[in-house]
């Protein structure tokens, strides 16, 4: 099992910063993909049950919104593509801080399929997931 856990400061508070990182179209800012919603959620566009697709055919992935709780938590798992990923979920949770600003925590869990390609997969998101919540911090 590979872990990143991610902890990011922000000058706003977390209703500003929930909003943003909870609207698929807005997460490829982040990750520096291709992030597209393909599918509202049951009871909000972006909470449980939407999914959103992450990059380009043929190596596009799905991530469906598991559970979410307006400015505190946001969970996913990756529900179509992900090879040579396996049982991969997210959680961000959000925190408030003193002075209007906000604490993030992102932490991600998955498994490799093949020898070493979890390690592989974890060095590049965490420097791509790092690199993005600095950009918009």
């Amino acid at each position: 099992m590979q872990t990143i856990e991610i902890v990011q400061e922000f000058s706003r508070p977390v209703a500003e910063v929930y909003e943003e990182l909870a609207d698929h179209n807005r997460l490829g800012k982040v990750l520096g993909v291709p992030v597209v919603r393909v599918r509202d959620g049951n009871s909000s566009v972006n909470g449980v049950g939407s999914v959103r697709r992450i990059g380009v055919a043929p190596l596009a992935i799905e991530e469906t919104v598991v559970g979410a709780v307006a400015g505190k938590s946001i969970d996913y798992k990756i529900t179509r593509g992900g090879w040579p990923l396996k049982n991969h979920h997210g959680r961000l949770v959000f925190k408030p801080l003193t002075g209007g600003r906000s604490q993030l925590t992102w932490h991600i869990e998955f498994n490799g399929a093949l020898p070493g390609s979890a390690f592989l997969v974890k060095q590049i998101l965490n420097l791509a997931i790092s690199r993005g919540l600095k950009k918009i911090a």
